[in-house]
């Protein structure tokens, strides 16, 4: 293990009908205009909407809205929410929603905060944010673990672009996790959101950093709870009970607690963005879709670390110590899933310009992966590996 310092700053409010805790929330952080940000339809058809605007009038907080942030949140949005908030004085920001709303939020909170010109350079890491108006959640899709950590990913259309960033002062100063509005989310999305869930501490498993042993047993215990709960639910036995433990998976998958100690990899991910921007395909399935042929290709040029920590996932997780039959094993889980295993399964047209695109993009900002440095040739190797 490395050195570390952790700490997780957001409040967790964990259970069914939690929503009910808001008001003493909301007094507690003392807001008084508050940017309501959410997607579609779901917050009113669950009840959230009136709870959320009947709690905040009880306390004589005015609400300003943004609505209608899609999935894979644009700039479009995050522009409009930094209008807003400026235009209104808005001292604290409210997310109700998936990760894309959450991630919504963050950038509008940090863009509050600064010129409209810098805000994506940001993203492009050429300027810094340096600070955010206070967030708080309320979620109702198990999946991306943005209700616990500093990041954000937004998708900039003018430039065919997505990228993310983190900062300690995007951690919201609460969440509220009802499992039962997580009920109501289709088969797509909810087993989409358990493959973002499994890829979270896969990213973070798959480490150079030796002798790890009580993270890597963290992790494949989340992991393992995400697969049993998730074969629950494809078999029919979808309960309240079955959604809290996926839902408490996904926190715990990426509050940086099971990254404590170690360096995490992360390649998978910037390589999945152009995937998702180019064709809208839904976050987990892009990570699933290209991560069988990230494990072929870092076994191929780091078998040092590969091997072993395959090894070990097999063990655990599938009674198979054999590293080549372990990502056999993990596709399989995927399949399972109904979730793609290769960018044809995805819906990806593949000629030769897509991959050209997929590379130049997803490389922009250099190199990514610490197990194995992906450069041009890797992730050209990589994208074809995963036709």
């Amino acid at each position: 293990m490395i050195n570390f310092t952790y700490q997780n700053p957001t409040r967790i409010v964990f259970g069914n009908d939690q929503i009910a805790a808001l008001e003493d929330l909301m007094r507690e952080h003392q807001g008084k205009r508050v940017l309501f940000v959410y997607g579609q339809q779901s917050i009113k058809d669950l009840g959230i909407y009136d709870r959320v605007l009947d709690t905040l009038s009880a306390l004589d907080i005015t609400v300003i809205e943004e609505a209608g942030v899609r999935p894979n949140p644009s700039m479009e949005s995050v522009s409009s929410g930094r209008k807003k908030c400026l235009e209104h004085n808005v001292d604290f920001v409210l997310a109700a929603g998936g990760g894309s709303v959450l991630d919504a939020a963050k950038a509008i909170a940090f863009a509050a905060t600064m010129d409209a010109a810098d805000v994506w350079r940001v993203f492009l890491r050429e300027t810094d944010a340096k600070g955010a108006l206070p967030i708080g959640t309320i979620l109702t899709l198990a999946a991306t673990g943005s209700e616990a950590n500093g990041n954000t990913v937004i998708t900039n259309d003018a430039t065919e672009e997505k990228r993310s960033v983190a900062y300690p002062f995007l951690y919201p100063q609460f969440s509220i996790i009802d499992p039962a509005y997580t009920m109501s989310v289709n088969e797509h999305y909810t087993i989409a959101g358990s493959v973002d869930v499994i890829m979270h501490v896969f990213e973070q498993y798959f480490s150079p950093t030796k002798r790890t042993e009580t993270s890597d047993h963290m992790s494949l215990g989340v992991i393992k709870s995400v697969i049993e709960n998730t074969e629950r639910i494809l078999r029919g036995e979808d309960d309240y009970q079955t959604r809290a433990n996926i839902s408490w998976a996904a926190t715990l998958g990426l509050n940086w607690l099971l990254q404590a100690g170690k360096v995490g990899d992360w390649a998978t991910h910037r390589l999945s963005y152009p995937i998702t921007q180019r064709f809208g395909i839904t976050h987990g399935f892009a990570l699933s879709a290209i991560f069988p042929a990230w494990l072929e290709t870092a076994l191929k040029h780091n078998p040092a670390v590969m091997e072993p920590r395959l090894a070990f996932l097999g063990r655990e997780l599938f009674h198979d110590e054999n590293p080549a039959r372990t990502i056999g094993h993990i596709r399989d889980v995927f399949k399972r899933f109904n979730a793609p295993v290769t960018l044809k399964d995805a819906g990806c047209t593949l000629e030769a310009s897509t991959i050209d695109y997929f590379v130049d993009n997803a490389l922009a900002l250099g190199p990514v992966g610490t197990v194995v440095e992906i450069n041009e040739d890797v992730a050209r190797e990589l994208f074809e590996r995963a036709r």
